[in-house]
């Protein structure tokens, strides 16, 4: 059977029980359309949309057997149904739902829908796809769709009517992972141009916590206020859409540690900010400020690797002084530094101890020492 002529044919039917969606019954609604694409002979694309340039930064031709995500995705929702894809009615928004269990960082690196579109490519004079996506956290569904925590709508995406390509689109946090912790979350479509929409997937999978559902809000975006009804197709367990996420690692969070050899220090040095790529790292040595217009009262010191305690007439020496980081850098108790927002400073240490000096002190002594871990 052809499945967008069935969908057709079934413009009222199929709707979940009332059961299931907290009401005494439930309304008759349109169906969205399931689409078939047209021939499997199609080229398929990866586009990797930067969220901080709000752009499209890379377009390529995927490997054959590639799908979504080239490193393991945490949440993989991808058992596609070749060749179907669907089209919500103008205006109105189709939401899927499940459990994310990654035991990560619980935030976003990336993550990655799968599309078809009937519209003209721009290469040839069209608008090209309109895609409305949106993340949500405690998604329930059935007329609960939580908190929507990111929606992005892309426009003149590769499209064609004749030779249709199946695209992946990545969406990179890049410097700024999306927070998004372990549990209900939902992934939603909202429908602009009639001719553009998600690609099924088999469900329901339960260690997804998918179902073979999806509701329907109309208008969009979701909100229970505009919630039309749940939903499944007679003829497939394929009401759900394909969506995988990336998430980082907890040894990727900017993090520090306080260092104190035997103890003998203070410890008066603490973090303030973290070392975040992209960000602003900042510290502070808990002493009392000196009356105004004394010098600088206290230094710090910054080294590549920190070492066994070495006592010293000042206090035990905690850091590697042979690979110590440019000069000291003399304050009044506060410092801050920028971090590049360059991904290939995560995971890398640097090891930082002050010295208290005059007037606060009647001699210097040093503090404790913090390892800083730069990261996200």
């Amino acid at each position: 059977m052809n499945l967008s002529l069935a969908c057709t044919a079934l413009l009222l039917h199929s709707v979940l029980p009332s059961s299931s969606a907290g009401q005494e019954s439930a309304p008759l609604f349109r169906l969205p359309e399931i689409r078939k694409g047209k021939g499997l002979d199609r080229p398929v694309l990866h586009l990797t949309y930067d969220v901080q340039r709000e752009k499209i930064t890379s377009t390529r031709t995927v490997s054959p057997g590639e799908i979504g995500l080239t490193s393991p995705p945490c949440f993989d929702n991808s058992a596609i149904i070749p060749d179907a894809y669907v089209v919500a009615n103008p205006g109105e928004e189709v939401l899927n739902w499940g459990l994310k269990s990654c035991a990560g960082a619980s935030r976003l690196r990336s993550f990655t829908i799968l599309y078809l579109s009937e519209a003209v490519d721009p290469s040839r004079g069209g608008p090209g796809g309109t895609l409305s996506v949106a993340l949500y956290s405690g998604t329930q569904g059935f007329g609960r769709p939580g908190t929507e925590i990111f929606r992005r709508t892309l426009t003149g995406l590769p499209a064609s009517r004749v030779v249709q390509p199946t695209v992946f689109v990545t969406f990179d946090f890049g410097s700024e992972p999306l927070p998004l912790p372990d549990g209900r979350i939902g992934w939603g479509f909202l429908q602009l141009d009639g001719d553009t929409g998600p690609v099924l997937v088999n469900a329901p999978r339960p260690a997804l916590g998918t179902l073979d559902a999806m509701d329907i809000y109309s208008p969009g975006p979701a909100s229970a206020a505009s919630y039309v009804g749940t939903f499944h197709y007679p003829f497939c367990s394929c009401a759900n859409t394909f969506i995988q996420l990336d998430e980082i690692a907890p040894d990727e969070l900017a993090s520090s540690t306080v260092l104190n050899g035997s103890g003998a220090n203070p410890s008066l040095l603490a973090e303030i900010l973290p070392a975040r790529i992209g960000h602003v790292w900042a510290a502070r040595v808990a002493v009392v400020s000196p009356p105004p217009g004394n010098p600088p009262f206290t230094a710090l010191f910054l080294s590549a690797a920190a070492i066994a305690p070495i006592s010293s007439p000042i206090g035990e020496i905690l850091i590697d002084p042979a690979q110590r980081i440019s000069g000291s850098q003399i304050a009044e108790g506060s410092y801050a530094f920028s971090i590049p927002a360059d991904p290939a400073l995560v995971g890398r240490e640097v090891f930082v101890q002050a010295a208290v000096l005059r007037p606060v002190a009647a001699r210097p002594f040093l503090t404790n020492a913090l390892a800083v871990r730069i990261g996200f």
